[in-house]
Protein backbone atom coordinates (compact mmCIF):
# COMPACT_ATOMS: atom_id res chain seq x y z
CA UNK A 1 0.00 0.00 0.00
CA UNK A 2 1.35 3.36 -1.11
CA UNK A 3 0.74 6.28 1.26
CA UNK A 4 1.65 9.81 0.41
CA UNK A 5 1.14 12.78 -1.87
CA UNK A 6 -0.87 11.48 -4.99
CA UNK A 7 -2.55 8.52 -3.19
CA UNK A 8 -6.72 8.49 -2.19
CA UNK A 9 -5.86 7.07 1.15
CA UNK A 10 -5.63 10.49 3.45
CA UNK A 11 -8.37 11.68 1.08
CA UNK A 12 -9.05 14.73 2.89
CA UNK A 13 -8.24 14.54 5.95
CA UNK A 14 -4.92 16.67 5.44
CA UNK A 15 -5.34 19.48 3.50
CA UNK A 16 -3.24 22.14 2.17
CA UNK A 17 -4.69 25.36 0.53
CA UNK A 18 -2.79 25.51 -2.56
CA UNK A 19 -1.60 29.50 -1.32
CA UNK A 20 0.05 27.65 2.24
CA UNK A 21 1.95 25.23 -0.19
CA UNK A 22 5.43 25.87 -0.95
CA UNK A 23 7.14 25.29 -4.73
CA UNK A 24 9.79 23.49 -3.52
CA UNK A 25 7.82 20.83 -1.11
CA UNK A 26 5.50 20.19 -4.26
CA UNK A 27 6.23 16.91 -5.99
CA UNK A 28 3.85 17.64 -9.11
CA UNK A 29 4.60 21.49 -9.37
CA UNK A 30 8.15 21.38 -9.48
CA UNK A 31 9.46 21.80 -13.29
CA UNK A 32 10.83 18.81 -15.45
CA UNK A 33 14.17 20.25 -15.86
CA UNK A 34 14.60 21.30 -11.66
CA UNK A 35 14.38 17.88 -11.44
CA UNK A 36 17.16 16.93 -13.68
CA UNK A 37 19.55 19.15 -12.38
CA UNK A 38 21.58 16.48 -10.52
CA UNK A 39 21.59 13.95 -13.08
CA UNK A 40 22.84 16.89 -15.63
CA UNK A 41 25.44 18.32 -12.89
CA UNK A 42 26.91 14.47 -12.07
CA UNK A 43 26.89 14.09 -15.57
CA UNK A 44 28.78 16.70 -16.83
CA UNK A 45 31.21 16.17 -13.54
CA UNK A 46 31.83 12.54 -15.10
CA UNK A 47 32.82 13.90 -18.46
CA UNK A 48 35.14 16.56 -17.32
CA UNK A 49 36.95 14.24 -14.82
CA UNK A 50 37.40 11.51 -17.57
CA UNK A 51 38.79 14.44 -19.67
CA UNK A 52 41.02 15.66 -17.23
CA UNK A 53 42.32 12.38 -16.31
CA UNK A 54 43.30 10.85 -19.67
CA UNK A 55 43.62 14.28 -21.88
CA UNK A 56 45.48 16.36 -19.84
CA UNK A 57 47.82 13.48 -18.20
CA UNK A 58 50.83 15.00 -19.96
CA UNK A 59 50.35 18.51 -18.86
CA UNK A 60 50.01 16.99 -15.29
CA UNK A 61 53.59 15.06 -15.85
CA UNK A 62 55.08 18.51 -17.55
CA UNK A 63 54.05 20.68 -14.25
CA UNK A 64 54.91 17.91 -12.11
CA UNK A 65 58.87 17.50 -13.56
CA UNK A 66 58.99 21.52 -14.07
CA UNK A 67 60.96 23.42 -11.10
CA UNK A 68 57.92 25.15 -10.50
CA UNK A 69 55.64 21.87 -9.96
CA UNK A 70 58.85 20.72 -7.84
CA UNK A 71 59.25 23.86 -5.46
CA UNK A 72 55.03 23.49 -5.47
CA UNK A 73 55.67 19.65 -3.91
CA UNK A 74 58.03 20.66 -1.92
CA UNK A 75 55.80 23.62 -0.31
CA UNK A 76 53.21 21.50 0.36
CA UNK A 77 54.61 18.73 1.75
CA UNK A 78 56.26 20.16 4.37
CA UNK A 79 54.95 19.31 7.67
CA UNK A 80 53.18 22.84 8.81
CA UNK A 81 51.15 21.65 11.92
CA UNK A 82 47.97 22.47 11.16
CA UNK A 83 47.05 19.73 12.98
CA UNK A 84 48.72 20.09 16.02
CA UNK A 85 47.01 24.08 15.89
CA UNK A 86 43.65 22.34 15.10
CA UNK A 87 43.92 19.47 17.95
CA UNK A 88 44.88 22.13 20.49
CA UNK A 89 42.46 24.77 20.30
CA UNK A 90 39.11 23.20 18.66
CA UNK A 91 39.44 19.18 19.05
CA UNK A 92 40.69 19.67 23.17
CA UNK A 93 38.26 21.77 23.83
CA UNK A 94 35.08 20.26 22.13
CA UNK A 95 36.52 17.00 24.45
CA UNK A 96 36.64 18.90 27.31
CA UNK A 97 33.09 20.46 26.81
CA UNK A 98 32.18 16.96 26.15
CA UNK A 99 33.41 14.91 29.02
CA UNK A 100 33.64 17.74 32.10
CA UNK A 101 30.40 19.73 31.21
CA UNK A 102 27.96 17.37 29.10
CA UNK A 103 29.01 14.10 30.55
CA UNK A 104 30.11 14.90 34.32
CA UNK A 105 27.87 17.66 35.14
CA UNK A 106 24.63 16.71 33.59
CA UNK A 107 24.89 13.16 32.68
CA UNK A 108 26.60 12.20 36.04
CA UNK A 109 25.26 14.95 37.86
CA UNK A 110 22.01 16.94 37.18
CA UNK A 111 20.05 13.78 35.66
CA UNK A 112 21.15 11.34 38.31
CA UNK A 113 20.09 13.79 41.12
CA UNK A 114 16.65 14.09 39.71
CA UNK A 115 16.75 10.59 37.82
CA UNK A 116 17.29 7.10 39.40
CA UNK A 117 20.10 8.15 41.76
CA UNK A 118 18.59 11.14 43.76
CA UNK A 119 14.97 9.17 43.68
CA UNK A 120 16.16 6.29 45.17
CA UNK A 121 18.49 8.27 47.94
CA UNK A 122 15.80 10.65 48.98
CA UNK A 123 13.01 7.64 48.67
CA UNK A 124 15.80 5.70 51.60
CA UNK A 125 16.05 8.60 53.27
CA UNK A 126 12.20 9.40 53.83
CA UNK A 127 11.49 5.36 54.61
CA UNK A 128 14.39 6.09 57.13
CA UNK A 129 12.65 9.11 58.33
CA UNK A 130 9.24 7.71 58.44
CA UNK A 131 10.65 4.27 60.50
CA UNK A 132 11.71 6.71 63.18
CA UNK A 133 8.36 7.82 63.69
CA UNK A 134 6.72 4.22 64.35
CA UNK A 135 6.25 3.55 68.04
CA UNK A 136 4.85 -0.14 67.22
CA UNK A 137 1.38 1.02 68.64
CA UNK A 138 -1.80 0.38 66.87
CA UNK A 139 -3.44 3.12 68.72
CA UNK A 140 -0.77 5.40 66.59
CA UNK A 141 -0.68 3.71 63.00
CA UNK A 142 -4.58 4.17 63.37
CA UNK A 143 -4.48 7.56 63.95
CA UNK A 144 -2.26 8.16 61.09
CA UNK A 145 -4.37 6.85 58.86
CA UNK A 146 -7.23 8.55 59.53
CA UNK A 147 -5.38 11.89 59.58
CA UNK A 148 -4.11 10.79 55.84
CA UNK A 149 -8.11 9.85 55.11
CA UNK A 150 -9.42 13.13 56.29
CA UNK A 151 -7.01 14.93 54.41
CA UNK A 152 -7.87 12.84 51.11
CA UNK A 153 -11.27 13.18 51.48
CA UNK A 154 -10.70 16.87 52.32
CA UNK A 155 -8.79 17.73 49.02
CA UNK A 156 -10.56 15.29 46.83
CA UNK A 157 -14.34 16.84 47.96
CA UNK A 158 -13.14 20.79 47.89
CA UNK A 159 -11.34 20.35 44.54
CA UNK A 160 -13.20 22.67 43.28
CA UNK A 161 -13.14 25.75 45.61
CA UNK A 162 -8.60 24.54 46.21
CA UNK A 163 -8.54 24.68 42.73
CA UNK A 164 -9.18 28.33 41.84
CA UNK A 165 -6.93 29.39 43.94
CA UNK A 166 -4.18 26.61 43.73
CA UNK A 167 -2.01 26.26 40.49
CA UNK A 168 -1.60 22.48 39.42
CA UNK A 169 2.47 23.93 38.83
CA UNK A 170 2.64 24.25 42.86
CA UNK A 171 2.80 20.62 43.14
CA UNK A 172 5.44 20.11 41.02
CA UNK A 173 7.38 22.80 43.12
CA UNK A 174 6.41 21.00 46.19
CA UNK A 175 7.57 17.43 45.26
CA UNK A 176 11.23 18.93 44.24
CA UNK A 177 11.15 20.55 47.00
CA UNK A 178 10.20 17.18 49.13
CA UNK A 179 12.91 15.57 47.18
CA UNK A 180 15.66 17.78 48.54
CA UNK A 181 14.45 18.60 51.76
CA UNK A 182 16.29 15.99 53.61
CA UNK A 183 19.05 16.85 51.31
CA UNK A 184 19.46 20.03 53.18
CA UNK A 185 19.17 18.63 56.43
CA UNK A 186 21.86 16.48 55.93
CA UNK A 187 24.16 19.00 54.69
CA UNK A 188 23.46 21.67 57.15
CA UNK A 189 24.14 19.19 59.73
CA UNK A 190 27.64 18.25 58.78
CA UNK A 191 29.08 21.60 58.88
Amino acid sequence: MMIGLGTHFWANSIFILPKNELLCESEFGTPTIIKLIPLIFSSFGAFIAYQVHFLAKPLFFRLKTSRFGQNIYSFLNKRWLFDKVFNDFLVKACLWFGYEVSFKTLDKGVFEILGPSGISTTLRELAADFSKIQTGFIAHYAFVMLIGLTVFITIFGLWDLISFWVDNRLYFILLISALFMSRDRNFIAVR
